[in-house]
């Protein structure tokens, strides 16, 4: 007997599911179980023999709890060469799933070891991409009838796995980051040795040690081969990754002075893996040209230091995935069981991945120009008598496998014009860095963007300053004795500022202070990029000039202590750092 009833559906759910608000909806109420409703109705015909002949209605009874999933007659003709036996799978779930619970990326789990997401389309209710024709509640479940074949779709794992050569350095750094691992948690007990040790029948897992995701308390958040993740797949071809790491690592010398190394190389790929997945749906109007950007898997990553047999999990820093940039080939999606793959067009390493960031210190330059480069590359008004004080600050060795922090500043003090009339005392400086490895100077030349401006004096100087960068004017009277520490040489990560979405400041790459305060509390001042000035904008691509200015000093300087550290009336840098924002693309 069928009935139509319009009911407010809150059942008690699976704990697998967990619970959920439920919503009103139709269905057709059947006296008997989903066997005997699907074997009764004459245009179900098809799917009801394909389920017998698996055995799936074998695996039910009366009293427990089933969803099926089933197709009209005029559907199954459709089957065509798919495997009859995992098809059958698929359209049963040994979990009853009232229509309550079917909300946008909700994934009902099937026999088959596959989630069936749900989806909205054009306002209707989806399963897979098909819409849901007819829903009936039965003793022991429900059955869901869908207006398409839901096809047998691999995975995102799956996908990637099935690549083609074209493909294979993508596959390749993937795999790179995988190591299979002995998953005591899974293993059975079976013994224990002469040793007194317990012997496992052993299970053997594979994680990806770059890609897996945490939460911070250690709780599983994402990986690529689980079905239990929605997630979206990039795919680049060779020929783009070899482009795109190549074109970045052209651009190091160009943009920062040194030769690019291998481990530019794996930064590179590392960031590539990282951005080519993302843990959601996205569909075409997300990644088309228009669209804004977001970001690619965030998390905490699993660290195991397996000569301290210790875990610890540590934020990363998700990739920026901008989508006019990035490209894909739009009619390239590829609906998969936990998601969704776009082939890419065109792929770009990003300006803030390839950077990092470019910092110089007043007295290496200084100490490294010529009597020409010194006139060419500083402009000096009323500040004469230019020198480097050493040791302003006694020097900081956090190891011996690091590079030890000397804090030399560049001094100047007014002219005597200046000392007579109180005139405004001015240097502007063209971005130059120095490399300590080849003792040389090169001229800046970064790309067009967005950057943090971080600079460092002697902290606690007597006078006010005007910072300039290009023709923007950024600090006006900022009094450095007021600033305290923040401006202390290029320890100001004291400070907390705005970096990448957290309370820091940042460090030299691949440093983490983490991994030495236990050795000595100052290694969260080690090398930073100093206190921030402002975000600034180099409108092209090129070099840039920054401008000190005082309009006090030349009426507050004092003699008494001479050129000495101690006189804190005279001109004394230290550093300037440009980091480049995500913006900067």
């Amino acid at each position: 007997m069928l009935l139509t009833v319009l009911i407010a559906c809150q059942n008690a759910w699976d704990d697998h599911y967990g619970r959920q608000e439920t919503m009103t909806d139709a269905y057709t109420v059947w006296s008997g179980d989903a066997e005997s409703y699907i074997k009764g109705q004459t245009n179900l015909s098809q799917i009801a023999l394909l389920l017998e002949a698996q055995g799936m209605f074998e695996r039910t009874s009366p009293n427990g709890g089933y969803t099926f999933i089933v197709y009209d007659n005029a559907l199954m003709s459709g089957l065509g060469s798919t495997d009859p036996a995992s098809f059958a799978s698929q359209c049963v779930s040994d979990v009853s799933i009232d229509p309550g619970k079917l909300q946008e990326g909700f994934g009902l789990y099937t026999r088959l070891g596959k989630n069936i997401w749900v989806n909205t389309i054009d306002g209707q209710r989806c399963l897979d991409e098909y819409p849901l024709v007819k829903v009936v509640k039965t003793s022991n479940g429900y059955v869901y009838q869908v207006g398409g074949l839901i096809p047998i779709r691999p995975s995102i794992y799956d996908r990637l796995q099935q690549l083609d050569s074209s493909y294979s350095d993508f596959v390749s750094l993937v795999k790179r980051y995988e190591e299979s691992y002995f998953d005591k948690e899974n293993s059975t007990p079976k013994g224990v040795d002469p040793m007194g040790n317990t012997v496992y029948d052993s299970v053997m897992n594979v994680r990806n040690i770059l890609m897996d995701r945490y939460t911070a308390d250690g709780l599983k958040k994402w990986d690529m081969r689980s079905e239990d993740y929605v997630s979206t797949l990039f795919i680049p071809s060779n020929q783009l990754i070899r482009q795109a790491i190549q074109a970045a690592l052209d651009s190091i010398p160009r943009w920062l002075g040194r030769v690019a190394t291998d481990a530019d190389r794996e930064k590179f790929e590392r960031w590539l893996v990282r951005a080519c997945f993302v843990n959601k749906r996205l569909e075409p109007q997300d990644v088309s040209p228009q669209a804004g950007d977001f970001y690619s898997v965030d998390g905490y990553q699993r660290i195991i230091d397996k000569t301290q047999d210790a875990v610890t999990y540590q934020a990363i820093d998700p990739a920026r995935w901008r989508p006019s940039v990035q490209t894909v080939d739009l009619n390239s999606r590829e609906a998969l069981s936990n998601g969704v793959a776009y082939y890419l067009t065109q792929l770009k390493i990003p300006n803030h991945v390839v950077i990092y960031r470019v910092k110089a210190k007043f007295y290496e330059l200084w100490g490294a120009m010529t009597e020409a480069q010194k006139s060419t590359y500083f402009r000096w008004t009323n500040w004469v008598d230019q020198m480097i004080v050493n040791d302003a600050q006694s020097e900081f060795t956090l190891s011996e496998t690091l590079p030890t922090m000397y804090y030399h500043v560049l001094t100047a003090i007014p002219s005597p014009e200046a000392l007579a009339d109180s005139l405004v005392c001015r240097v502007s400086y063209d971005g130059v860095l120095y490399n300590s490895n080849t003792r040389k100077l090169s001229e800046v030349n970064l790309p067009a963007g967005e950057y943090y401006l971080r600079m460092g004096f002697k902290h606690s100087l007597r006078y006010c300053i005007n910072i300039w960068f290009n023709d923007s004017l950024l600090v006006e009277d900022m009094l450095l004795y007021a600033q305290g520490s923040n401006f202390h040489f290029d320890r100001g990560s004291v400070s907390d500022m705005d970096y990448y979405g957290s309370s820091t400041i940042g460090f030299p790459e691949g440093y983490n202070w983490r991994d030495w305060i236990e050795k000595n509390e100052k290694a969260v001042a080690y090398d930073t990029d100093g206190y921030q000035v402002a975000v600034v904008n180099l409108p092209k691509s090129g070099n840039f000039t920054i401008t000190i200015e005082s309009n006090d000093m030349s009426y507050l300087y004092d003699p008494t202590n001479g050129r000495s550290k101690n006189n804190v009336t005279q001109l004394m840098m230290y550093h300037w750092c440009l980091r480049p924002t995500i913006n900067n693309y």
